[in-house]
């Protein structure tokens, strides 16, 4: 990390700001983000090469089959199939040559029609977001994923105990009750 800071919301403008300041009179090479729609943007007005993590994209993936997989309703060949499907997603990324991305991605467009919607959601995203998502393929010192600063921030816990973190109440709320127990 370069620069931290708690802020009262996650808004495009906070965002850009706090960007902005944090590279002020740093050379930037790239940055590795989530998914949030915001980064695009920001990253494409400041004119800094933008990786989205493939650890982030996927966990939005197993958000949306996960339940699918548990489901009572859907045939255990077809929970096979979301998983084979899965996993031909995941091999786009599991190279770092650009090429074999590129036709991987390009077999798996060709059976578009074949895919279960949810997937298919992906793909296109995928698709349209494939110089974002291989940008690591074409540069190696770009890293794949944000989890380098997941790790240098802990961020394991459950996502709903994260977001109380997140705002200045919460942070100061967890340091009095970290005070108070030690």
């Amino acid at each position: 990390p370069v620069k931290e800071s708690i802020v009262n919301d996650l808004e495009y403008d906070t965002v850009k700001s706090f960007i902005e300041k944090a590279i002020s009179g740093i050379p930037v090479h790239a940055i590795t983000t989530d998914h949030r729609r915001e980064y695009k943007s920001i990253m494409d007005e400041l004119k800094i090469n933008h990786q989205l993590c493939i650890f982030h994209l996927f966990k939005m993936i197993g958000k949306k089959i996960f339940p699918k997989l548990r489901s009572k309703f859907i045939s255990n060949t077809n929970k096979i199939r979301l998983c084979i499907l899965f996993t031909e997603i995941k091999e786009i990324f599991r190279t770092f040559d650009l090429k074999i991305a590129i036709n991987r991605l390009n077999r798996l467009l060709e059976k578009s029609n074949e895919v279960p919607r949810v997937l298919n959601k992906f793909i296109r995203k995928i698709k349209d977001d494939f110089e974002r998502l291989t940008l690591f393929m074409r540069d190696g010192f770009v890293s794949r994923t944000t989890n380098p600063i997941e790790n240098y921030y802990r961020n394991t816990l459950p996502d709903y105990l994260k977001r109380i973190f997140k705002t200045p109440y919460g942070a100061l709320k967890f340091m009095d009750i970290r005070k108070n127990y030690w």
